[in-house]
């Protein structure tokens, strides 16, 4: 039994000896969903911190590049795309950084009753509802670093003579297949958001109403 089918199986009681019944069981799924969340909140931080290391690297090499670029005399073609580089990459960076949310925290040791368990995986259910508008950063990064990564490709290789994206044509190819990868996946993103939304609501309501059933039998 998951965990919208326990709160739904609370929610249908109507004495308190039932409840006192299923106090443990439910107590046992609060436990496995607050596990859950956290393991999901913790993979996306991951995931979003190796975008902003690479993004961030990223950043260093190209402003590097624009100094070699004007120590060794180069056409200025390759320095102002190096810039140009550079500021896709900080966009990325900063647009991760900012779609990052809340740092899952270990649990504390301040026993694991009923009540408490509902009141962390409610501050859990409000760490998501928050990340439910963050899906346009999470795009707007990933995007910059991707066509930034490739307009860097293309200054190194141009500026080498090193086959590849050497020629403005692959590179306009190589930054249209990225644009629409991107506005495809901000379409599915958005519409898994969507569909998100209203459960995460519901489950906030049903914990709300735990809570206050809770309280009012202490």
């Amino acid at each position: 039994m998951d965990f919208d089918q326990m709160l739904e199986i609370w929610r249908a009681q109507n004495t308190a000896e039932s409840y006192d019944v299923n106090r443990a069981a439910l107590r046992e799924v609060l436990q496995a969903e607050d596990a859950r969340v956290r393991r999901e909140l913790r993979t996306r931080r991951r995931g979003l911190w190796v975008c902003w290391v690479i993004g961030t690297g990223m950043a260093v090499w190209a402003g590097f590049w624009i100094a070699i670029t004007l120590t060794n005399g180069w056409p200025g073609i390759y320095a102002i795309a190096a810039g140009a580089s550079l500021v896709l990459f900080a966009i990325g960076v900063v647009a991760l950084w900012l779609s990052r949310g809340p740092r899952v925290q270990p649990r504390r040791n301040f026993g694991n009753t009923l009540k408490e368990e509902a009141e962390r995986n409610l501050a859990l259910i409000e760490d998501q509802l928050s990340l439910t508008g963050h899906w346009l950063l999470v795009m707007l990064g990933t995007a910059s670093i991707m066509i930034g990564i490739g307009l860097f490709s293309w200054t190194v290789n141009r500026s080498q003579d090193i086959e590849g994206l050497s020629s403005f044509r692959d590179w306009l190819v190589f930054t249209v297949l990225i644009v629409a990868l991107v506005v495809w996946g901000s379409h599915k993103e958005r519409q898994a958001m969507r569909q998100a939304k209203p459960k995460l609501e519901i489950r906030r309501q049903r914990l709300r109403e735990l809570l206050d059933a809770l309280e009012a039998g202490e």
